[in-house]
């Protein structure tokens, strides 16, 4: 069986990670990281799967370098917007396409929702955005090819899947505001796709011993890296910072070093680093989704010994097992292993990752 594959690419999506926008709505930067990722997909399909996909940055550019064995639709180009991609949706079901691969965030997945207009073709986005919340993603662009391959030889269920949407500028902020925006069908298999981001309330008790654990254990001299989220956050709080819920902030010796970093400000850090990051609850990923800040880099000087992970005991049990999608593969196979999670004082929970 050939498959009719649709591919289509926000070259723009993604482009505020690095640099601690939390997203990408009104940004018009080409993010230089989408070639590495369209590739990484296209690399691991198989090679009797027809492509169509649009012009030069949405598509084009990267099939190319991979394949002969694909079509292009007269849409997109250089300078692209969000109708192109909805014109490339309604392009790949004119000429029958089984499946849709689109390369984004939650921005694009809405995109790619308003194109089909109802139609129940099913999707899989390839992870390229900053926030994706929505549960049409896999969990790297290696997955999303091996979601299709196994939607190929039968072994993929249909699932429906929220399309989720942050206001981007609350974000930003540090307001956590996140609104239903429709439902796609998505396929599912071996647990490569990710769910929903679900946001599981913690107990304030349960915040505090979690903070004041790692309060008496912080060491002097050291840079610590602490990420998004609300328990990570109690820590700074209970220092006397004032705090933005989303931001990536960097303390020493229980001061401020650095507000709202970027991954750049990160890299030239000096001393010894260690990183404080809770998981998203829901989708279960470390790195890549919300602190993109903390990128490949990063997590190499300061190694998986230097990596401390905290939750609440109710969110770490509702996962399967934690993600890590930093932009390297070979930095995310690195961070492979079990991590003891701290959920109280001087209490743990041990997870593998995926």
């Amino acid at each position: 069986m050939t498959l009719k594959l649709g591919f289509l690419v926000n070259p723009y999506a993604g482009a505020g990670g690095r640099v601690g926008k939390k997203g990408s709505d009104g940004l018009r930067l080409i993010n230089p990281e989408t070639p590495n990722r369209a590739l990484r997909f296209l690399q691991a399909l198989e090679p009797n799967v027809k492509i169509l996909t649009p012009q030069l940055k949405m598509g084009e550019d990267y099939v190319s370098v991979i394949t002969t064995n694909y079509e292009v639709l007269p849409v997109g180009g250089v300078d692209t917007t969000a109708e192109d991609t909805v014109r490339a949706v309604h392009l790949m079901l004119e000429e029958g396409v089984g499946l849709i691969v689109f390369q984004g965030g939650d921005g694009t997945a809405f995109d790619v929702m308003r194109g089909l207009s109802e139609r129940k073709v099913p999707v899989v986005g390839v992870p390229g955005g900053v926030k994706m919340h929505s549960g049409v993603f896999a969990s790297s662009p290696e997955n999303a090819a091996r979601l299709v391959i196994a939607f190929l030889k039968g072994l993929a269920e249909l699932v429906e899947a929220d399309v989720l949407d942050a206001d981007e500028e609350a974000y930003r902020r540090g307001e956590y505001r996140i609104v239903r925006r429709g439902t796609l069908t998505s396929i599912n298999a071996l647990n490569l796709l990710v769910p929903n981001k679900d946001e599981l309330p913690s107990e304030q008790e349960e915040l505090d011993a979690v903070a004041n654990y790692i309060l008496e254990k912080m060491e002097n001299g050291v840079n610590y890296i602490i990420g998004p989220g609300r328990t990570t956050k109690r820590i700074e709080e209970l220092l006397g910072i004032p705090t933005n819920f989303m931001s990536v902030d960097v303390v020493r010796d229980g001061k401020l070093l650095l507000r709202g970093t970027t991954y750049f400000d990160l890299m030239r850090l000096e001393g010894p680093t260690k990183i404080v990051v809770t998981p998203i609850g829901g989708q279960s990923f470390l790195f890549g989704r919300g602190n993109q800040e903390i990128g490949p880099e990063i997590l190499k000087r300061v190694g998986r010994e230097g990596i401390i992970v905290v939750s609440s005991l109710r969110k770490v049990r509702s996962i399967q097992c934690l993600r890590v999608d930093s932009g390297d593969p070979q930095v995310d196979s690195s961070m492979k292993g079990t991590y003891w999670v701290i959920v109280g004082y001087n209490q743990f929970f041990p997870i593998r990752t995926c």
